[in-house]
């Protein structure tokens, strides 16, 4: 029998879905097509457990989902900064605090982290949508809003960001549940109110 939390997941992406159908809602000449899917932090692996499913309903429905992981592209960004081995030295004898700072450093360096979530989704076809998925790992070092607001005029195709948090009426969200409420998101947020 599905649980409480199953039921929740599956009636936001429901709603998702129903969102995704309105071809208005898809058209990045008449703002940014970016969607907030909003689930309490706890449901973290829930939504992991579901991501495959929900990506083969996308496929099923005509469009062609990406998946881009930001977990992945600030292990990237890190990687490439060659910093690991510095770091690894001085983590027994450092705050956690400086390190934190060194890290989001690495992704704020000449805007790193979007820059590289912009040249992902600079490609494509009117059937791409991509997915952002692990946005919890931008804690500490960053915020979706960030990106979001340097993405700009700059998304031509639509953007699911997977966000665990809280949602306040129609602009708000709780990053991670723990951060302060943010009111200033502007795009579309679907789920989170159960």
């Amino acid at each position: 029998m599905p649980s409480y939390d199953d039921a929740v997941l599956e009636r936001a992406f429901g709603d998702l879905l129903q969102v995704l159908s309105q071809p208005a809602n898809l058209n990045p000449a008449q703002s940014d097509p970016i969607f907030y899917f909003v689930y309490r932090p706890e449901q973290i692996l829930a939504v992991k457990r579901r991501l495959a499913s929900w990506i083969g309903t996308l496929k099923n429905k005509g469009f062609e989902p990406v998946r881009i992981s930001l977990g992945d592209l600030v292990y990237e960004l890190i990687d490439r900064s060659g910093r690991w081995a510095a770091w690894i030295e001085l983590e027994a004898d450092a705050e956690p605090g400086d390190l934190n700072k060194a890290i989001r450093d690495v992704l704020i360096q000449n805007n790193a982290l979007v820059e590289q979530v912009a040249t992902r989704i600079a490609k494509g076809n009117d059937k791409t949508i991509y997915l952002l998925t692990e946005s919890e790992l931008l804690h500490p070092y960053y915020r979706t809003r960030a990106i979001e607001s340097a993405l700009v005029g700059r998304v031509p195709h639509p953007i699911i960001i997977f966000y665990p948090g809280r949602r306040v009426g129609q602009y708000g969200l709780h990053f991670l549940d723990f951060y302060p409420e943010d009111g200033n998101y502007r795009s579309t947020l679907i789920g989170g109110l159960e």
